[in-house]
């Protein structure tokens, strides 16, 4: 086997482990991002509650505030009673308390029913809070373990890297630019097996001729269908060659 297919076969298997340790780099960090993002989808129900209870809660004071006014002219008005001089001004004075009463009685059914609105609001905030504090827990955790598993990555990728630099500088610039271009558009698929007289990458049927010539592993073949590099690989294709 010619030094240049011994080398791109190597190079090969270096980019393959460096797309797998981007794609477990990216799901890592994408299941990461769930966590994130479940933990602000109850910080943002949280704040929503939050608000209702403060909204309750100035409701709940208005309606307070009514009452004693209601209440303080009643109480007025029942001292004006003993000086009145008229029946038409005493009546007067009466259905005014009556109003007065009847509209605090109002307020005091706005009263228990902001009260309710608080102990429901209350409660569903209370379980938030247990919720959101678990989940940011949680997504920390997850956050951690990414940034250890991101070192991790790195380090694997500088060492790989150096090997691959090594590797692509043994190459001819024709082997090395043909190389490159096809990784760059058909990603691990850019070399592949020959399988049952066929390209492994796109299944184009291949000339005896081309096949007995890619076992023979003397030269670079390309498939005549996608252009891909042919390779030869004696029992099953390892992963990658499809």
């Amino acid at each position: 086997m010619p030094e240049s297919i011994a080398i791109l076969l190597e190079l090969r298997l270096i980019d393959d482990r460096l797309h797998l340790l981007h794609r477990r780099l990216e799901a890592r960090q994408a299941d990461s991002q769930r966590r994130r993002l479940e933990a602000d989808l109850v910080r943002e129900t949280l704040a929503q509650e939050q608000e209702r209870l403060a909204a309750a809660g100035r409701r709940k004071r208005e309606a307070e505030q009514e009452v004693k006014r209601c209440r303080d002219r009643k109480t007025q008005l029942a001292n004006q009673q003993p000086g009145i001089k008229t029946n038409v001004e005493y009546q007067a004075n009466l259905k005014e308390s009556g109003t007065m009463e009847a509209k605090a009685r109002e307020w005091e059914d706005v009263i228990l029913e902001t009260m309710e609105i608080e102990e429901a609001t209350q409660r569903t905030a209370t379980r938030l809070k247990a919720d959101l504090a678990e989940k940011d827990r949680i997504a920390a955790e997850e956050g951690a373990r990414v940034e250890v598993e991101l070192a991790e990555v790195r380090a694997q990728e500088r060492e790989l890297e150096t090997r691959r630099l090594g590797l692509v500088e043994r190459l001819s610039a024709a082997a090395r630019n043909k190389y490159e271009r096809l990784r760059a558009v058909k990603g691990e698929t850019a070399i592949v097996a020959v399988q049952h007289g066929s390209c492994g990458g796109c299944h184009y049927n291949l000339p005896p001729q081309t096949v007995n010539e890619v076992r023979r592993n003397e030269r670079l073949i390309l498939c005549e269908g996608c252009g891909r590099i042919l390779v030869w690989v004696e029992g099953p294709p390892p992963a990658g060659t499809r």
